[in-house]
């Protein structure tokens, strides 16, 4: 954890930013090295941090008890604050999965007006699909990147038993994509799950997109861009190519 100890000129001890990494219920990836594997992998120098915010080992406790995962983004809030505040203008990014994405969005949410993350990258997301994100979105300098499968057996479940932000009978955003507020169309990215990310590790499954692979060729681009408004690595759109190389020759993206 890193407390504040006032202002230092920009990355002074941390010249290359941080990256928080926030875990699903029920500690089911809490000491996997994926994400740092697949981070490092591409290149990134900067700090990554696993964000431990669960309370049991079963995984509806985690995704039903919402009053623990807010409290624990008030606490994640706090650390970024205290990050931000400590090495200013530094880039700090965040990647979570499952009912993590919940505490992530919640944590930049609660962020007061002058401090600011670059990018929040959501996987296999358990907020409900229309959940509002225009206030996490003013506390971006980036965009919120999605990557959802129709083939995600657990946010099926999640639909009967609810999401991480409470609603029942619903779609997650991990199984169709994050709804789009108004004029926010050039901030967020919808990424569905094709048979070219096999290649990668992600199958469309719940856990499977932190695969080192995954996270190195497809999300770790998004993260390494040096201006965060340009980064669209991995994502399939008519008329763009991908930074995601031909099959067989995967390579990272370069600073």
């Amino acid at each position: 954890m890193v407390s504040s100890a006032g202002c230092e000129k920009r990355g002074a001890a941390e010249p290359f930013g941080k990256t928080f990494y926030v875990g699903g219920a029920s500690n089911i990836d809490a000491f996997s090295s994926a994400v740092p594997d697949g981070l490092r992998g591409a290149g990134y120098r900067g700090d990554v941090q696993s964000f431990i915010w669960t309370i049991s080992f079963n995984p509806l406790i985690d995704q039903l008890v919402t009053v623990n995962a807010r409290a624990r983004a008030a606490l994640l809030a706090n650390e970024i604050r205290s990050y931000q505040r400590r090495y200013p203008g530094n880039r700090v990014n965040l990647i979570a999965l499952s009912a993590g994405t919940g505490v992530a969005v919640w944590a930049v949410e609660n962020l007061p007006k002058d401090v600011q993350v670059d990018n929040l990258v959501l996987l296999a997301s358990s907020l409900s699909h229309d959940y509002d994100v225009r206030k996490a979105l003013s506390r971006l300098r980036g965009k919120i990147y999605v990557y959802h499968s129709r083939h995600d057996a657990v946010l099926e479940a999640v639909r009967y038993y609810g999401t991480i932000d409470g609603k029942r009978g619903v779609d997650s955003v991990g199984l169709r994509g994050l709804r789009v507020p108004p004029g926010a169309d050039d901030r967020i990215v919808n990424i569905g799950w094709s048979r070219k990310y096999l290649r990668y590790g992600w199958a469309g499954g719940h856990t499977d997109s932190i695969n080192p692979r995954f996270i190195r060729y497809v999300v770790a681009p998004q993260i390494l861009a040096e201006d965060a408004g340009t980064a669209t690595a991995g994502v399939s759109q008519p008329g763009r190519p991908t930074l995601v190389s031909a099959p067989g020759r995967p390579r990272p993206a370069s600073r």
